[in-house]
């Protein structure tokens, strides 16, 4: 299981960045009210709706069965259209093996957001409490 954890986070963050692309709002993103940008409220939201996908058996945490078949859903993905990009977890886990802020092998809702919150704060560069299409990542993965 100590392997698969890393490769699962690395995943999860994969997930969670295909996720600003995600149809949830008009313009086809987390722009929910259509107005060119997403607030750290929509933002919050949606990472809130994707936890709730990602946990399967909706016990309030995700752990490492979620993350296998999260990442064995990509692979299909991956599988079926090779632009997809690169295989994810290619090493450690990258910024959400930090995401795991007890280190208990689960990710719960709380640590989840409070991962959003530092990748909105990261993304929104001109601090203005919103992200504009040049702030936003290009979309990596499959919808989830």
């Amino acid at each position: 299981m100590s392997r698969l954890l890393p490769t699962g986070f690395a995943v999860l963050f994969l997930v969670s960045s295909a996720g600003l692309a995600q149809a949830q709002g008009p313009r086809g993103n987390q722009d929910a009210n259509g107005d060119g940008v997403i607030s750290a409220q929509e933002f919050e939201d949606a990472a809130q709706a994707r936890f709730q996908r990602m946990d399967a058996n909706q016990d309030g945490v995700i752990d490492a069965t979620e993350l296998a078949a999260i990442q064995k859903r990509m692979e299909e993905f991956r599988a079926q259209r090779p632009d997809a990009g690169p295989r994810p977890g290619g090493g450690g886990g990258g910024d959400w093996s930090a995401m795991d802020a007890d280190h208990d092998g689960k990710v719960t809702l709380a640590e989840a957001l409070a991962a959003s919150k530092a990748r909105f704060a990261a993304l929104d560069t001109d601090k203005d409490g919103k992200l504009s299409e040049a702030e936003r990542p290009m979309r990596r993965g499959p919808p989830n």
